[in-house]
């Protein structure tokens, strides 16, 4: 028998959770090519979710970390992006080569190279390691700085007799690059700024704020290498303290929803639905 205090937990589940179009697609065109009974091959993660990554492997797509690994075969470049050496690599070896590239991806690309080729400073705010941010500054002949942050930022001399641009990692923080574009404002007189920040990044952070404030505990569910799932995370903590991170449903506490009526759950844009569907699953039951 259930009882009352369990059948009063109310559980929301954020409009923009799971994958985002550009993950989707990339995950739709592996599927796709699978099927056709070709040999594929992802070079590095396609995303960076195990769920989704144990999919792919069980489907016959392989992952590689370079090139050279294959001899022939489809190459799968994932939706994060890959470096014009990289492309260039894949035709001399005669690979297929599937671009899986977010279009949202690709447009920061070609805009940090065009305005490298016209001799403009550009900035990228984005994490260093992240796959994306390598395959930006890729395109900028490497000549790029990245910032992680104001503070980071704050360090470097701006030479403000010169034009800087200023773009950003589809998936990094809305409220932390609204900061650094007021400090340039401020700094240069010769400054653009593009807002390179995915649409549905801006949209998940928005609501998580709101989730936070308004539910006792808040799930977010996302692979352990997801930034964005992390930042995700990293907002809800810093507004509710009873938040927590999970890659799938097994990884749940019953002590987490103790005295709780209302959980809010978030996911990355990498995290697929049904890891979704069992996390409710399992708090609806609380077991």
């Amino acid at each position: 028998m259930i009882s009352p205090k369990k059948s009063k937990l109310k559980i929301t589940v954020a409009r923009h959770s799971g994958f985002c179009f550009g993950v989707k697609r990339a995950y739709d065109l592996a599927l796709t090519n699978s099927k056709n009974g070709k040999k594929s091959y992802v070079l590095g993660r396609l995303v960076h979710n195990n769920e989704v990554v144990k999919k792919l492997k069980e489907r016959g797509i392989e992952e590689v970390k370079k090139l050279n690994q294959i001899k022939s075969g489809s190459i799968i470049f994932t939706a994060h992006g890959e470096g014009p050496e990289i492309y260039e690599l894949a035709k001399r070896a005669g690979l297929n080569v599937i671009d899986a590239t977010c279009p949202k991806v690709i447009k920061v690309q070609r805009l940090a190279k065009n305005h490298i080729e016209k001799g403009d400073n550009v900035i990228i705010f984005g994490d260093k390691e992240h796959k994306e941010v390598k395959s930006i500054f890729a395109w900028t002949d490497k000549k790029a700085k990245i910032v992680r942050n104001l503070a980071e930022l704050k360090k470097f001399k701006l030479d403000k007799s010169k034009r800087y641009i200023l773009l950003s990692q589809t998936t990094q923080n809305v409220e932390e690059f609204q900061k650094i574009i007021k400090y340039l404002k401020n700094e240069l007189k010769n400054f653009k700024h593009f807002n390179t920040i995915c649409p549905s990044t801006s949209d998940r952070q928005e609501e998580i704020r709101k989730l936070a404030k308004d539910n006792g505990v808040i799930i977010v569910i996302g692979g352990k290498d997801s930034a964005n799932s992390k930042r995700l995370y990293d907002i809800s903590k810093s507004i509710n303290s009873r938040s927590h991170f999970v890659e799938n449903a097994s990884q749940l506490k019953k002590n987490w929803f103790n005295d709780i009526e209302k959980v809010g759950i978030a996911a990355g844009a990498s995290t697929p639905e049904w890891a979704i569907k069992a996390v409710v699953k399992k708090i609806s039951a609380r077991r």
